[in-house]
């Protein structure tokens, strides 16, 4: 292992990073650490993880053209690699997803914001949604006159994980408070609606319910299959049954 380089840019399958750390010693906090960064494909050859995204475009080994891809047990084509990262080994991890999702980002670099919203949507990253929604507001003048500008509260993903609206991303990862988030923000639920700590927090991240873009209501959007989020939360139940009888999700 310690002899293979990726096969693209010829470097060795590590990556420096500076570790966050509490030593008052600057010296040591300083030092950079290096952890594997090795993609090792099926037929041999190693790439960064980068490295392997920057060169994929078929499913054949961008080195050596051997073919890569395979067929699951759904009969799902596949690209199974060994990862070695500071997580650890993972056999067996199927890369096609992320090279496909990061091709199509390549080809579409418009659809990295709303690729990203979605992405914080489905992590419950409150923070950051609120951080994107306020700079997405701030640009909106700009963007609309160049006919540019993409709505994060509607935007709609293809990507398995991340299709749909952020509502829907939201209801399909359980995540309650970034649904009421997203409620707040883009909804004409009634205010009578929401519990009391919603509307108590809300000032404090600087949400004001005069800025509240209700139009069209995200309640309303629908996912490639046609269903809006009251539909998905009704097939997903759980938690999710307690909004479906307060009228949370229907407009």
């Amino acid at each position: 292992m310690a002899t293979e380089i990726c096969s693209s840019c010829h470097e060795p399958l590590l990556i420096d990073f500076e570790p966050d750390s509490d030593i008052e010693d600057s010296k040591a906090v300083a030092q950079l650490q290096s952890v594997p960064d090795d993609v090792e494909l099926s037929c041999g050859c190693h790439y960064h993880w980068e490295c392997f995204l920057d060169a994929y475009t078929i499913t054949q080994c961008p080195n050596c053209s051997k073919e890569i891809s395979s067929l699951s047990p759904s009969q799902t084509q596949q690209v199974l690699v060994t990862l070695r990262n500071e997580g650890g080994v993972q056999e067996g991890y199927d890369i096609l997803p992320a090279a496909t999702e990061e091709a199509y980002l390549r080809a579409y670099p418009e659809e990295r914001k709303g690729h990203a919203f979605l992405e914080f949507c489905r992590e419950g990253d409150i923070d950051a949604i609120i951080h994107m929604i306020k700079d997405d507001d701030e640009d909106q003048e700009e963007d609309e006159q160049e006919d540019e500008h993409t709505d994060l509260l509607r935007y709609r993903g293809t990507f398995e994980g991340i299709e749909g609206s952020g509502l829907h991303v939201a209801i399909r990862y359980q995540q309650q408070e970034v649904a009421w988030l997203l409620l707040a923000l883009g909804s004409q639920l009634e205010w009578d609606k929401f519990p009391a700590a919603v509307l108590e927090a809300m000032p404090g991240m600087g949400l004001r319910k005069e800025e509240r873009n209700g139009e069209p209501d995200i309640r309303t959007l629908e996912d490639s299959e046609g269903r809006t989020p009251a539909a998905l939360a009704l097939e997903l139940g759980g938690v999710w049954g307690e909004w479906l009888r307060e009228g949370r999700l229907s407009p």
